[in-house]
């Protein structure tokens, strides 16, 4: 008769089963506590305005952006969805500067380089949730300084975030 152990040794199979399930109670102890990513907090979903800012737009067609029209918007390669709504729009010649002859001002001309180059700048609205690092619209976080295209029937222009309102 042999003396042998009557014990089970572990395998590789059952110890990779038992750190998946410690790697998931963490994971989950974590996300209770509040260091994880996932469980970012609300504090409110205000009505916000995003001032989109276009620089050098070479088009013919002024009344590009309507107000009260939907427009969609990429950030960062993502598409959000649904559209927000475009409610505001302004625009200006695209500008050059010189410096006045006496070297003590700025002055600004249209830029006849550029004859149907403009600037505008779109104000879209949407309900946002707010966090306590900023605003997320449909799943994307919004900032100042995000680059974003805007899409409608007629356009795909890329554009930069330079203000967020809120109660608009």
């Amino acid at each position: 008769m042999s003396n042998k152990a009557s014990g089970r040794r572990l395998n590789l199979i059952d110890c990779s089963a038992l750190f998946v399930v410690v790697l998931a109670v963490a994971g989950f102890a974590l996300a209770r506590a509040g260091h994880a990513g996932v469980n970012k907090q609300i504090t409110g979903t205000p009505q916000i305005s995003i001032d989109v800012f276009i620089t050098g737009l070479k088009t013919e067609d002024l009344d590009l952006f309507k107000k009260g029209e939907p427009c969609a918007i990429t950030v960062r390669n993502v598409p959000v969805q649904p559209p927000l709504t475009i409610t505001k729009v302004s625009h200006t010649p695209k500008q050059v500067s010189f410096l006045s002859p006496d070297g003590k001002k700025a002055l600004s001309f249209a830029d006849p380089a550029n004859a149907i180059a403009s600037d505008f700048l779109v104000t879209v609205s949407d309900v946002a949730e707010e966090t306590r690092d900023g605003y997320v619209v449909h799943g994307q976080k919004i900032k100042v300084g995000n680059s974003i295209d805007l899409e409608g029937k007629k356009y795909r222009v890329q554009g930069v975030v330079v203000d967020i309102k809120t109660g608009q």
